[in-house]
């Protein structure tokens, strides 16, 4: 389904609209249609914050980086939509991966350089692989709907290192550590109407924070690299290849193209 977002600063709300067809394939199984921003696809869910951070410091970091003048709550509505948003996404891809098409399995295949129903284990010994991936975005789904999460909306919360002044990166997330912080390149998305960026940045940080260090958020660099199994921005590009969605470049940069 579709989601509406109202941009005024103010307001920000849901509503249904229709969802788009799903896209043609060429003979190459490469998406004839355009992509589409995932929250074109995707439909949100309400999600619980109960635990936010946000001091007046951090609001005027936030109007410097927006060039918009937000109240705490306006903000705290921000992050609610979108972590909605990246909860939406997650089910959806869960519930693809429950009986994959096609196009899910050649995404799958694509991006994660392995068959979904293989398992490096003995047939029958273990999970395959699709399995697993599907339980991780079940478990993302499940930390952001559960309301155990704290959001600090700039920087590491107190409890982490923070406050910080300057925090140079998008999301951050730590393993077992039931924490999101946001930084400026999440500000700057959000000024720049960047959704597909924070949205996925959410699903991002949820999986970090469930998963690690089973999923690593290490850049391609690292030697030896990660598999793309337990590399976390191959899982956004999986959700993008699936429902022929923009790729934003952080992603593409950080997963590998081996796969």
């Amino acid at each position: 389904m579709y989601v509406w977002i109202n941009r005024n600063p103010t307001t920000i709300s849901r509503r249904i609209v229709a969802e788009p067809l799903r896209s043609s394939w060429s003979s190459l199984g490469e998406p004839i249609d355009p992509p589409k921003s995932i929250v074109a696809i995707v439909f949100g869910e309400d999600v619980p914050i109960r635990r936010f951070e946000c001091p007046a410091e951090a609001l005027l970091r936030i109007q410097t980086v927006t060039g918009i003048t937000m109240t705490h709550g306006q903000v705290l509505e921000k992050v609610r939509f979108q972590a909605g948003n990246a909860a939406g996404v997650a089910a959806k891809t869960a519930a693809r991966l429950a009986s994959p098409d096609a196009m899910a399995v050649a995404a799958f295949e694509s991006t994660f350089g392995v068959k979904h129903d293989s398992s490096w284990r003995a047939t029958g010994a273990g999970w395959s692989h699709g399995r697993i991936v599907r339980q991780r975005f079940l478990g993302a789904h499940r930390l952001l709907k559960s309301g155990a999460l704290l959001y600090s909306c700039w920087g590491r919360p107190r409890g982490a290192g923070g406050p910080e002044t300057s925090p140079d990166y998008l999301a951050l997330a730590q393993p077992g550590q039931y924490w999101i912080a946001l930084g400026r390149r999440y500000w700057e998305a959000n000024r720049n109407g960047d959704v597909d960026t924070t949205t996925h940045a959410f699903l991002f940080a949820a999986l970090r924070a469930y998963y690690g260090p089973l999923l690593s958020n290490a850049p391609l660099t690292l030697a030896p690299p990660v598999r793309p199994l337990g590399n976390v921005h191959c899982y956004i590009q999986f959700v993008t290849a699936m429902f022929n969605a923009k790729l934003p470049a952080w992603v593409a940069n950080n997963c590998p193209k081996s796969a």
